[in-house]
């Protein structure tokens, strides 16, 4: 299901996906495609929630400076959204929903992300500054989301943030 609703996604975008044209593509009858996802919105987000949870752990060298471990930890989810953007549309259009599959998944997505910067940080991975961080990062994604910049663009942005914020 969740292949297909990629392809299907990509062919006819947000607006004209729906749960049963997905079930169409996969094989399989709209009542078991419901059973796994409520709405289109929650199946997008399962899409997203799961690109994320595969993406690599950020690396960093023990001497790594604070702006490299930043990096680290924004790099990989910003070029994800930046190689599909049918998907990043889809996300943008879908995870504000007040859905409670969609709310589950929307903190699933921020724990992944939460993640990413505790462990790319290391040792200066102070808690109030992981949250700074967190905070923009979202923001700027809402941004790019928007279509006001491209989602590689975050990073340098965050770059520029963490030179601002650098404990060291």
């Amino acid at each position: 299901m969740l292949e297909a609703g990629l392809i299907e996604l990509g062919d006819v975008g947000y607006d004209k996906l729906t749960i049963r044209s997905v079930a169409q593509r996969a094989g399989v009858t709209h009542t078991t495609a419901y059973s796994y996802f409520t709405s289109k919105a929650h199946l997008v987000c399962e899409l997203y929630w799961r690109q994320m949870h595969s993406l690599p752990v950020p690396e960093t060298a023990s001497d790594a400076s604070f702006v490299d471990r930043v990096r680290s930890a924004v790099e990989a989810p910003a070029a994800l959204l930046d190689a599909n953007p049918s998907l990043a549309r889809s996300i943008f259009a879908s995870i504000l929903s007040d859905e409670a599959d969609v709310r589950r998944l929307r903190g699933a997505v921020a724990k992944v992300m939460l993640d990413r910067l505790r462990t790319a940080l290391g040792p200066f991975g102070d808690p109030d500054l992981v949250d700074v961080l967190f905070m923009a990062y979202s923001g700027a994604l809402m941004f790019a989301g928007t279509g006001s910049q491209h989602f590689l663009d975050v990073v340098p942005r965050m770059e520029l943030l963490a030179r601002r914020l650098d404990p060291g």
